[in-house]
């Protein structure tokens, strides 16, 4: 994860720092709220208050009785969503990635189906603007080090922007996107509306709650649609 000096040294347009705020934003305003029930699809393993977990980990090597299901978001049956019930907020960090755009169409329908009235669903990917920036720039190998899981120190940008662009076997990328594309497929969905990007100076933004990796990534914010 990013330290939070690097991002509270991003500078916007006009040369001014923002402030990438560690407490408040979207997480208090949900508990003020009362809107208190979280799904965390993808969870890696790590766990916080509020969440119920849904990943590929068997549950027995799990520990975390009552909150960590195994799932399938592309492939789950209704009857398997209406077992975990509603959720108020439903998050993706670094998983929307993993989805190629037709699966990535199902994961959201599913989301929808988990969600409560005016329920939100936070996305957040690694933002290939801001790689391609890292590649011509000549930072890439800056900003990327855990590629040498699979490349040797020496190689050229173009492979440590290749492992940006497939991962590694095991969590393979298989999709790239900025905001632009979360936007367009949260709309290509038809399950959401009021969707935007949330960028590091917004009211909603803390870190690690919506940006978890905030100078690689991009996020994006939608609400269920009304029916």
């Amino acid at each position: 994860m990013a330290d939070l000096e690097t991002a509270h040294s991003m500078l916007n347009g006009k040369g001014n720092f923002l402030k990438a705020r560690e407490s408040g934003g979207l997480r208090e305003k949900l508990i003020a709220e009362n809107k208190t029930r979280w799904l965390e699809i993808g969870c890696g393993g790590t766990f916080d208050d509020n969440f119920t977990y849904v990943d590929l980990f068997p549950e027995a090597l799990v520990k975390q009785k009552g909150r960590y299901f195994r799932m399938d978001m592309v492939n789950a049956t209704d009857a398997a969503l209406e077992r975990l019930g509603k959720f108020d907020m439903i998050r993706m960090q670094h998983v929307f990635e993993h989805f190629t755009p037709e699966a990535g169409l199902t994961v959201l329908a599913n989301c929808a189906k988990l969600l409560n009235k005016d329920g939100y669903v936070l996305i957040s990917t690694p933002d290939l603007r801001k790689y391609v920036e890292f590649y011509l720039s000549g930072q890439i190998r800056e900003n990327f080090d855990w590629a040498l899981n699979r490349i040797s120190k020496d190689s050229p940008n173009s492979f440590y922007f290749s492992i940006f662009s497939h991962s590694l076997p095991f969590e393979k990328h298989e999709w790239c996107y900025d905001a632009e594309g979360l936007i367009y497929q949260l709309n290509r969905s038809g399950k959401f509306d009021h969707i935007r990007e949330l960028a590091l100076g917004d009211e909603l933004t803390t870190i690690p709650f919506t940006h978890n990796r905030p100078n690689e990534d991009v996020c994006v914010i939608a609400q269920l649609k009304s029916t």
